[in-house]
């Protein structure tokens, strides 16, 4: 039992929920995420330009025969910009259903969570820069 609490009016209200733990709960839960991964894939372009470059990525640390530490740091640097693009799509997206007209701070937001991906991105560059040249 979870005892969950949040502000409603300047008011905190208390929620008691149970979360199921069933192997039917986790198998949805899978379910859900990989739905999720797939729908981000095919609906995002950005999502899918990483995903092509860290198949390349990968191809190239085969090709390279890369130790294992090499490839802790290319999975890191994979996954990194992975999620922040998933968590950048979902702000965006979420920012979209609250308003589609103009919005100062929505554009900062947004502006904000690309950022993110951006900074993920050149630290991932870094990485490969690391590992594959030096």
């Amino acid at each position: 039992m979870y005892l969950a609490f949040y502000k409603l009016n300047k008011e905190i209200v208390f929620m008691n929920y149970k979360k199921q733990l069933t192997p039917r709960s986790r198998y949805n839960s899978f379910r859900y995420a990989i739905y999720g991964l797939l729908s981000l894939i095919k609906q995002e372009p950005n999502m899918q330009i990483h995903a092509v470059v860290a198949i390349v990525v990968i191809i190239a640390g085969i090709v390279r025969h890369l130790s294992g530490i090499q490839w802790v740091a290319i999975t890191i640097a994979i996954g990194l910009v992975l999620i922040c693009e998933a968590f950048n799509t979902s702000i965006e997206m979420l920012c979209d259903l609250y308003t589609k007209e103009y919005n100062p701070t929505i554009k900062m937001i947004k502006d904000i969570s690309a950022a993110g991906v951006l900074i993920a991105s050149l630290v991932s560059v870094v990485i490969g820069i690391f590992v594959f040249f030096f």
